[in-house]
């Protein structure tokens, strides 16, 4: 229980801070509100800014997940990049058409970068314990 908890709670943080970043971005411009995509921003830097978002916030949200469940980290932070990948893959179904490509292959990477950096940095410091 204590896992899926963790793992659904880190899932939801990650969905927050990325539409934090969003919503900002939304109330600077005053422009309609879209979870996906970044072909609505009226500028190319509010697009780093996402990627930056996106990473920092998987980031963070995987180093959770390693510090509450301790054991098994790698098995956890599979599951965790799995549940992100999915997450993203119905986001690539509701707009590919509208988006360009090189934002899902950016973000998928991010993500999975994050998770990695995330894993490493917790299995070196357990390491050191």
């Amino acid at each position: 229980m204590k896992q899926t908890l963790a793992l659904i709670s880190g899932f939801l943080g990650l969905l927050f801070f990325e539409g934090f970043a969003r919503l900002i971005i939304t109330f600077y411009h005053r422009i309609e509100f879209h979870f996906y995509g970044i072909s609505h921003f009226p500028s190319d830097v509010w697009i780093y800014v996402i990627f930056v978002s996106v990473i920092t916030s998987t980031w963070l949200t995987s180093m959770l997940i390693l510090t509450v469940l301790k054991t098994n980290s790698k098995r956890y932070a599979l599951l965790f990049a799995g549940m992100i990948i999915l997450w993203r893959g119905v986001e690539i179904a509701n707009s590919y058409q509208s988006e360009p490509i090189y934002y899902f292959v950016g973000v998928n990477g991010l993500h999975l970068l994050g998770v990695y950096l995330a894993y490493v940095a917790y299995s070196r410091q357990k390491g050191i314990n």
